[in-house]
């Protein structure tokens, strides 16, 4: 593959970020993706249904985020949570562009692509700044820690 086939749809996409929503006691940050505008209503939608469906049941919920994305070729929907102070879990779904609450299982391998890995740096940076090494970790202002304009 030539260098510029790799990278001709490579531009910026702006972040929507729609709050804090609680999901089976886990507090989750509700982000969007799309390649132009937002991601939609129905496969934001469905990215809450299936949050509450994916993230487990626990007595000690740290916190979670959703990211919702609406790319070129398909829906997508990565469920990510804390498991523990250092380790983050993920569920990756997704679905045709004109079923976005079609949304099915990703293969056990796959991780993300490169806009939803920007998203999710940044959501590991704001965990170490105010949980880890934090002198007294701060969960609210983990969940305060918005995301940048756009990720590319």
């Amino acid at each position: 593959m030539r260098n510029s086939d790799a990278t001709s749809g490579h531009q910026a996409r702006y972040v929507t970020q729609y709050g804090v929503e609680v999901f089976n006691g886990w507090p989750t940050k509700l982000y969007g993706l799309a390649v132009e505008g937002e991601p939609g209503q129905e496969l934001l939608d469905a990215a809450r249904v299936l949050a509450a469906a994916t993230l487990p049941t626990t007595s000690d919920p740290r916190a979670a985020f959703v990211i919702a994305h609406r790319a070129r070729p398909a829906c997508f929907v990565l469920i990510y949570w804390w498991a523990s102070p250092v380790d983050l879990s993920l569920a990756y779904f997704r679905s045709p562009l004109d079923q976005p609450d079609d949304l099915t299982p990703m293969p056990a391998h796959s991780t993300g692509c490169v806009w939803e890995l920007a998203l999710t740096d940044h959501e590991r940076q704001a965990w170490v700044r105010h949980l880890l090494d934090a002198d007294t970790p701060d969960l609210a202002a983990y969940l305060a820690a918005g995301p940048p304009q756009e990720v590319k």
